[in-house]
């Protein structure tokens, strides 16, 4: 079977092969027509036709799909002309992947058809490229994500068009996303805010533009910013057996350097063993080292190597090197690490320039580099030395092709020696001089049958070989050969030659780049030139051909690189390099054409790691915009030495009567350049009230800027007060001149020469001792009397021991050394809480400096709240009312944690509104803890909009809580699909509180966006855990049985999940069944009777959002069990039982209360719940909720529902 497989294959290429080759025409041939092989969104495709008689001929161009017509083009082209056609580009509607586009041509003369002809195109959407930029690669819980997305054509022109951008967690969950975002000059600029507790690990960013996404990550970590840097200098390569040296250099992040210890360790790789040594010693900023292989290197002797095998192992030797160095000051540790590769041979011998087909008969040229193992200069006594050529060519091929069945697809390989029947040509010897630049040209006449050329190079200890063997195939033996002189350069002539063995009258030039053809002609002098322009970098393709009498087509081809450079350009410049905390400084910024946009970025140096990839950079662009380049086929086409071959690998399609060449050839690829056994490649009085600094940022700057009709711009900006340097970068986009990166990054150094450094934890405890460190630094020439002083407060007291005998604990003397630093302890302890204030000033008679922080105090005990509503109804007469409210705390209160707030709002709803920031207070944690921050929200942006409230600080705002909820949340779904506590660490989900997310998220999507896969899987997770009767289980737990509200057994939780299953109608539609059952289910218990009242409520709303018969009945039910206070019916208990122990406000019969407001309103019964509604009103707590997350959840929904109805009224307050 397997031989069938290969016989079935074989006859397939057979078949490609006879389909691609035209037979030697029976007339003489009229066209030839190239086009590219790949069709792309939004560019025009432009076509090369040659009409290879005498006749003008009318040539209609046409891309088809499916016979229904795309794009289409007509012109006449005049005999023995190459002339080009441009077919518009095929609507955007029209393209995809599944479509097969054809392209149909045709030629007319009169009204007669002389030639007709199609080929298939391949569909590409890359067409465009999109960059995606971030202020820093690594975020901090709770910080600001900012994004910028760029895109361009492939000329590097901006791509006005809409950007979707989704942000995915680590777990691949949407977090948040703009869709058809309108771009400016191609640039669109987001931002959203972590939340302080969000997934750690790496999130994505996914931007899609015109079918095309592209993606970049970034880190979300607890991290703290490197205080300096390490970095060692090193040769990349050294001879084996000598020493090397290096330097490794250490300094803080605002320039001065860093005294320490310095550990080094040196790790030898050879032939798979490992050995490590180790050395280490003193270091102040900069020091040198050198290491040197022991002469012992009998390493199985060494009972310190180990042996490491890996697959793709080389046989490279090379030393890796670890530097760590140790702070004096403050006991930090940063490493860094370098690579040094050790060779045999002092001389390198490289061949360039050379074509990878061998033409017979023609000149064959090259070059030979030498240089030497660490590319420095050659000597002078090099410069006189001389290089060794010795060509060899042959009438045989090193490879054998034997044609017999089942034995041809076998390659034979000859034994590549003397052994071979001598060679009839003579080997050719070549010794030439090296010059100064080490590149020696030369040329080799090639015999007319030459099969394989050899080329060994041998310079002093270094020896190269170049093996050729792919020969170009001709049926008439005709070659032309393209050669061009001088390097390629935009702007400038490049002189172009063709040489053939044949008499050339004229032949047909095209020239293709980035995918598309720029540029053709025909021309009858064997010398022509063409001017490189932007378009053609990184490299360009020349091809020329031509069709002789006999209508064989014969051809070649030159790839040109071209030094890509961004047409456009934007310079920065600070206008001092280093300034103090808070000194105004200028950022200058030069363009080079008015209406140009710049996007500038500022960041602290210490968030520029090595590893980091989050801004957009010229080498970056330049990288992607090569893509459209070549690219060649896939099988590398152009190295199988045929015309067809040729023109596939300029991918170029072509249609043609003449004979276009294909030989048919299954060998193997091999490598056009094959290294000898003993090549040696790559063996590889100062002012005592100084002034406090306290802005210490990390992004400084993030400014897209619109500078009009101006080129230079200058922005004034304050330096922060952080002792650091700032890195600056930008790009600039205009319509004409497209993208551009500046240069190279500019620095601004914020630096003083004496100042204070403090740390201080994210929050402590009242009653905790803080040791509050103060560093001072001291880079002045003269040594510093310090007075150190932390400015007293009465949020905080000093401790110190007796012992010590100071009579000013909040002020120290200290000597602090020129060129050096120390450290001054002051043990505190706050007495306050919240934010207290930490003030250290140290003054000198030279130089003084100030910090200011603070740190968050949390009190001792656990918080508790309480709340007393007055519900205010004024008469028609008089116009005021007043009443008196007394309050007495618990005697167990945490003295100084009592606070007192009150508010009047003149609406039903007011508190809830105001406290949308903390409508219920309670900490972060678990996933049960984390819908606190998010369901609230919901209605009050419904409220806000039904009322016409909404307006935009107060939507963004609530939407912020929403989103920073919900990606909290995703950290706590599991791998099923559930919900639970503490996600994946529970043994099984919870239903209850799947249901609960669910049914928030599905309201939330009016607001946000809400990944559908979260959605789905929830709810397919929760229809399992329903059986046959129609009721839902619950197989997990719930911490918080407070969020449960009166939840007693199956009867609640099927009334629970049949709510979160009928607030979406796609959900719904697709669990009808379980949808139906469910409602049975709770049905039947109606008419059976429910003794609970609490579930009675659950299922008389679960119902009524059904749509329920039932329903009205249950609320019959529930209203008749009532008991009326001040004519409001109530359950669960009367409203005079006081404060409980724990001074909370009653809750399930709060709950309950909600539940038969949300269902009087789906039964439209308003006046019964107004009545309930101005009760729940007194029910808030301090924030304006009810004391439990459930409880307010439902008492705020059916509120907001109920009061969204009525007319809307006034009050002053």
């Amino acid at each position: 079977m397997e031989w069938l497989r290969v016989l079935g294959l074989f006859g397939f290429f057979i078949g490609f092969s006879g389909a691609q080759t035209s037979l030697s025409p029976s007339h003489s041939p009229s066209y030839l027509i190239s086009a590219p092989k790949v069709l792309r969104h939004g560019i025009p495709t432009c076509l090369s036709v040659t009409i290879l008689g005498d006749t003008p001929v009318l040539v209609v161009s046409e891309i088809l799909n499916t016979n229904t017509s795309l794009s289409k083009t007509q012109s006449i082209i005049p005999g023995g002309a190459t002339e080009m056609q441009e077919l518009p580009a095929v609507p955007a509607s029209d393209m995809s992947y599944w479509h097969p586009y054809q392209l149909v041509i045709k030629g007319y003369e009169g009204d007669n058809m002389v030639f007709s002809n199609s080929t298939f195109l391949r569909f590409s959407p890359t067409s465009s490229s999109t960059f995606i930029q971030t202020d820093k690669a690594n975020y901090k819980p709770g910080q600001a994500v900012r994004i910028r997305v760029v895109s361009i054509h492939t000329d590097g022109r901006p791509l006005n068009s809409t950007v979707d951008i989704v942000i995915k967690d680590p777990r691949g969950n949407m977090i948040r996303q703009w869709l058809a975002v309108d771009s400016v000059l191609g640039i669109v600029s987001k931002e959203f805010q972590l939340s302080h507790n969000p997934p750690l690990g790496i999130w994505t960013i996914m931007t899609t533009v015109d079918d095309t996404t592209k993606e970049r990550h970034f880190h979300v970590s607890h991290y703290v910013l490197p205080i300096f840097e390490v970095r060692v200098d090193v040769p990349k390569v050294v001879l084996q057996d000598e020493p090397f040296s290096g330097t490794v250099h250490a300094h803080y992040m605002y320039g001065k350097p860093v005294s320490g210890y310095m550990n080094i360790t040196y790790t030898h790789f050879f032939h798979g063993i490992s050995v490590h040594y180790n050395d280490g010693h003193k270091i102040d900023g900069t020091t040198d080292f050198t290491f040197a292989l022991p002469e012992d290197k009998d390493y199985k002797r060494s009972s310190d190597y180990m042996y490491q095998y890996y697959e793709g192992y080389g046989g490279n030797e090379y030393v890796y090197i670890t530097v760590s160095v140790t702070d004096d000051f403050t006991g930090l540790t940063y490493h860094c690490n370098a690579s040094v590769t050790l060779v045999k041979c002092q001389y390198n011998l490289a061949f360039h320039g050379y074509p990878s087909i061998i033409r017979p008969s023609l000149n064959f040229s090259a070059q030979v580099k030498v240089s030497t193992y660490d590319d420095s200069p050659l000597s002078v006594e090099d410069q006189g030395k001389m290089l060794h050529l010795t060509v060899t060519q042959k009438r045989m091929s090193p490879w054998s092709w034997r044609e017999e069945v089942f034995d041809f697809m076998v390659p034979r390989v000859q034994n590549w020696s003397k052994e071979l029947a001598p060679s009839e040509i003579p080997v050719i010897e070549i010794i030439h001089p090296v010059p100064a630049d080490g590149v020696v040209r030369f040329n080799i006449q090639l015999s007319s049958d030459v099969a394989t050329l050899n080329i060994e190079a041998r310079f002093e200890d270094a020896h190269k070989g170049l093996q050729l063997y792919n020969t170009y195939s001709s049926p008439s033996n005709s070659y032309i050969q393209l050669h061009s002189r001088g390097e390629p350069e935009i702007g400038v002539p490049l002189q172009l030659t063709v040489l053939s063995n044949f008499p050339l009258m004229s032949f047909h030039y095209l020239v293709m780049a980035r995918g598309q053809l720029l540029m053709l002609g025909t021309e009858s002098s064997g010398s022509f030139s063409l001017i490189p322009e932007h378009s053609w970098a990184p490299e360009a393709c020349v091809l020329v051909y031509c069709v002789r009498p006999d209508g064989e087509i014969v051809n070649d081809a030159l790839r040109v690189p071209v030094h890509q450079v961004l047409r456009n350009t934007v310079s920065l410049q600070w206008s001092q390099h280093t300034v103090s905390p808070g000194e105004e400084v200028d950022l200058e910024v030069s363009v080079s054409e008015p209406g140009s946009v710049v996007g500038i970025l500022v960041v602290d140096k210490a968030t520029r790691q090595p590893e980091a990839d989050n801004d957009i950079t010229n080498e970056k662009v330049l990288d992607e915009l090569a893509l459209y380049s070549m690219g060649g086929d896939s099988m590398d086409m152009e190295n199988m030495g045929d015309p067809y071959s040729v023109f596939m690998g300029a991918n170029l399609m072509v249609l043609t009567d003449a004979t276009l060449h294909q030989r048919r050839n299954l060998r193997p690829e091999f490598p056009g350049e094959i290294a000898m056994l003993n090549d040696n490649k790559g063996d590889l009085m100062y002012d005592e009230d100084p002034v406090v600094r306290q802005y210490f940022p990390e992004t400084w700057l993030w400014m897209d800027t619109d500078l009009g009709g101006f080129t230079e711009k200058s922005f004034p900006v304050t330096a922060p007060d952080s002792i650091t340097s700032w890195v600056a970068t930008a790009f600039v986009m205009s319509e004409t001149l497209g993208l551009g990166i500046v240069n190279a990054p500019v620095e601004l150094t914020v630096f003083q020469d004496f100042f204070i450094a403090l740390n201080l934890p994210a929050y402590i405890i009242r009653g905790e001792l803080l040791i509050l460190k103060v560093n001072l630094f001291n880079y002045l020439d003269e040594d510093l009397e310090v007075m150190v002083t932390v400015a007293e407060s009465e949020s905080f007291e000093f401790v110190f021991p007796d012992s010590e005998g100071l009579s000013m604990a909040s002020k120290r003397t200290v000597t602090v050394w020129s060129q050096n630093g120390t450290t001054v302890f002051f043990p505190i302890r706050p007495t306050a809480l919240g934010e207290i204030p930490l003030s250290v000033k140290a003054i000198s008679s030279y130089s003084s400096d100030a910090v200011y922080k603070t740190i968050l105090v949390k009190p001792e005990g656990v918080e508790q709240s309480f709340t007393q509503t007055l519900f205010l109804e004024l008469p028609p007469s008089p116009s005021s009312i007043s009443k008196e409210i007394s309050f007495t705390f618990p005697t167990d209160v945490v003295l100084g944690s009592e606070r007192l707030q009150l508010t009047a709002v003149g609406d039903l709803l007011g508190p809830s509104i105001t406290g949308l920031e903390s409508l219920i207070q309670m900490p972060y944690g678990c996933g049960e803890q984390n819908m606190i921050n998010f369901a609230p929200n919901i209605y009050i942006l419904r409220y806000l909009k039904n009322i016409g409230q909404d307006d935009a600080a107060t939507r963004e705002r609530a939407i912020s809580f929403m989103v920073q909820g919900y990606e909290r949340e995703l950290s706590y779904q599991r791998e099923d699909g559930s919900f639970s506590a503490f996600g994946d660490s529970d043994t099984s989900g919870s239903t209850w509180l799947t249901a609960f997310v669910l049914r928030c998220f599905l309201q939330a999507r009016a607001f946000i966006s809400i990944d559908s896969v979260v959605l789905d899987r929830a709810a397919m997770w929760l229809t399992a855990y329903q059986d046959l009767s129609g009721q839902f289980q619950e197989p997990g737990r719930v911490i918080h049985t407070e969020l449960q509200g009166g939840l007693d057994g199956p009867v609640s939780l099927t009334a629970y999940v049949l709510m979160a299953l009928m607030e979406d109608d796609h959900v719904r539609t697709t669990y009808a069944t379980q949808v139906s059952l469910a409602r049975s289910f709770l049905e039947a218990k109606v008419d059976g009777g429910i003794s609970s009242d609490y579930s009675l409520c659950l299922v008389t709303y679960a119902l009524s959002l059904a749509g329920s018969a039932k329903a009205t009945a249950a609320m019959n039910e529930l209203l008749g069990r009532a008991v009326e206070e001040d004519g409001v019916p109530m359950w669960g208990g009367s409203s005079d039982e006081g404060l409980t122990e724990s001074w909370q406000p009653r809750s399930t019969d709060i709950e309950m209360a909600g539940y038969v407001l949300l269902s009087l309103k789906r039964l439209f019964r308003l006046e019964q719940g107004l009545l309930l509604m101005k009760w729940l009103s007194l029910q808030r707590s301090h924030l304006g909720g009810y004391g439990s997350t459930q409880v307010s959840l439902t008492c705020s929904s059916g509120g907001i529902r109920l009061h969204a109805g009525q007319p809307n009224g006034a009050a002053v307050v």
